[in-house]
């Protein structure tokens, strides 16, 4: 059976089916929502098409996706599929721990786990530290926060996807 991961646009994901082009079509933790292998949806990737088509008709260069998802077609999207893939983990950092991410202790309880690429390590708590150990604090009130910065000498600042809460990132409630 496969097992939850997280994407490079941090949904946490696992594998559904493969699409007629043969590419992996992931499906999130609602069970519903499908998303290409770089954990974008069909709407979204939609949307970057005409935005690049439309530049291109008119002579300009078209704009950065803010995305890594490099993804043309949006075939096996908007299929529905039983597939049976395993619970949903309760957290983005049970995750991180069943796909045995980098740790580093913070001291908490639990160590933190790197948070996909980025130099940020997610403790179970569900706060956020740099690579300096310093917590990043939110900088936004959102249900889960997008943006961090430290307060500490680094200065560091993190900037993730802006994203609905399917699960929380921590494994209790963190106390913003």
């Amino acid at each position: 059976m496969t097992k939850w991961h997280l994407t490079q646009s941090l949904r946490v994901a696992t594998f559904s089916h493969l699409n007629k082009l043969g590419d992996d079509v992931l499906v999130e933790t609602d069970l519903k929502t499908k998303l290409c292998r770089h954990g974008e949806t069909s709407s979204t990737i939609r949307n970057w098409l005409q935005v690049e088509a439309n530049a291109h008709a008119e002579g300009r260069e078209p704009p950065s996706r803010p995305s890594a998802c490099d993804c043309s077609s949006t075939h096996g999207l908007q299929n529905h599929t039983s597939t049976r893939p395993p619970t949903p983990p309760a957290s983005v950092y049970d995750v991180l721990a069943a796909n045995e991410a980098k740790q580093m202790e913070v001291g908490e309880d639990a160590p933190a786990l790197q948070l996909g690429e980025r130099d940020a390590y997610l403790a179970s708590s569900g706060a956020v530290f740099c690579v300096h150990k310093e917590w990043l604090m939110p900088m936004t009130k959102a249900a889960r926060p997008y943006i961090f910065k430290s307060r500490g000498k680094c200065e560091c600042v993190l900037t993730l996807p802006r994203r609905a809460p399917k699960v929380g990132l921590g494994r209790v409630l963190f106390g913003y």
